[in-house]
């Protein structure tokens, strides 16, 4: 009786070492481009752990899964509420293999998918007053209506012992990521010298290691990039169209949280749509020839993002004929601000560079009741909060 336990343990060995060696076996027998393909089918299904299976050791040591659902290979950053509208709306075709010896290969991907930035600002110009950008944006995903973004990315694919699986190198993702953040920042401070410096680097930086999702980020970073150069080659222009922008009902006033502050309207008066606008406050101390500027602070009064937002807001450039409350906090020192007097002024620009349409005028702003001109008016209490 004993001897017959054995014998049947050791078949029962026997059987799942077999069965362990041919799904060794069968993993190494799938091809890169099978692989490859394997991974796309199953993003598209929705199957993540299958996903992060397929990933390489390293991958998975540099990643748990749950970390992984957070910035998956392939997919544009997107927040959760959009992420699977998206990825069912790209489309994934597995094109040839290229090998690089034995054990590495590089498996083309074409991509066709929305174009982000594009699709928001389209979306939030077509919305009316009564309609909601996210219901517009979701039936423009179903009808298949939105703008298209194509271009041609790499699945990078490493040979291990139980198969061919993707090399992403999340490490140096994330250092891309923070450079691309840093790059952004730049752009919105209008330092355009250090943003192209940025964006050319991250993509040197895309270029040292071949890894799954690089030709992607490249494609969309060259774009962003060829946009702040022509910002930047617009700079004389830009401002030559400063006079244009009328500021009105200017006053200085107390926010909610007790701090002094600018409130006013700004009105596009040119012909050009319009990204950024900044404002400067100058402090002068002093009359007639003794008076002197002691402080100055800048404060951007129209942004408009350049990236993808999630429709978190509306992404409306400033129009022709458009006016737009504003109001900021002030910077300068107490002392500054009790011994000077402000003046405030238009002193940047940036136009549009996006070909999404331009939204249709809305009805202009009541103007405050408690209006004066530039130079802005002394401080008084008030319940007012600026706008952010």
């Amino acid at each position: 009786m004993e001897t017959g336990a054995r014998e049947i343990n050791r078949s029962g060995l026997i059987i799942a070492c077999v069965a362990a060696l041919a799904a060794v076996l069968s993993g190494c027998s799938k091809g890169p481009s099978s692989a490859a393909q394997a991974y796309v089918d199953d993003l598209k299904l929705y199957n993540y752990p299958a996903c992060y299976d397929l990933l390489s050791q390293q991958d998975k040591i540099d990643r748990t899964l749950d970390q992984f659902l957070t910035g998956i290979p392939l997919v544009p950053p997107v927040s959760r509420d959009w992420f699977k509208a998206v990825v069912e709306a790209t489309k994934f075709t597995v094109g040839g293999t290229r090998m690089l010896g034995t054990d590495k290969a590089i498996v083309e991907v074409h991509v066709v998918r929305p174009d982000l930035p594009l699709w928001e600002r389209t979306i939030d110009a077509e919305a009316g007053p009564n309609q909601d950008p996210g219901s517009l944006a979701q039936k423009s995903l179903t009808d298949g209506t939105f703008p298209k973004l194509v271009y041609d990315d790499d699945i990078v694919m490493v040979k291990q012992p139980t198969g061919w699986k993707i090399f992403v190198d999340f490490p140096a993702k994330d250092e891309i990521y923070k450079e691309h953040a840093e790059a952004v920042k730049a752009y919105h401070q209008h330092d355009y010298d250090k943003a192209i410096a940025l964006y050319q680097q991250l993509l040197q930086n895309l270029d040292k290691e071949q890894a799954t999702g690089n030709e992607g980020l490249k494609f969309v970073y060259q774009r962003e990039l060829s946009d702040i150069q022509k910002v930047k080659s617009q700079i004389a222009d830009a401002k030559a169209y400063i006079p244009n922008l009328k500021l009105a009902n200017v006053d200085m006033k107390m926010a909610a949280s007790g701090v002094p502050a600018i409130f006013g309207t700004v009105t596009n008066g040119g012909d050009k749509a319009v990204d950024e606008v900044v404002c400067t406050v100058s402090y002068y101390e002093g009359k007639g020839k003794r008076r002197k500027m002691v402080y100055s602070e800048d404060h951007t009064i129209v942004a408009t993002p350049l990236e993808f937002i999630n429709f978190d807001r509306p992404v409306l450039p400033f129009i022709p004929g458009e006016t737009r409350k504003f109001g900021f906090k002030l910077n300068a020192p107490v002392q500054i601000q009790q011994k000077s007097t402000p003046d405030l002024e238009v002193t940047g620009v940036v136009f549009t560079q996006s070909k999404a349409p331009l939204p249709k005028p809305q009805p202009s702003p009541a103007p405050s009741p408690a209006a004066s001109a530039s130079p802005v008016a002394a401080a008084s209490p008030s319940a007012a909060k600026p706008h952010p």
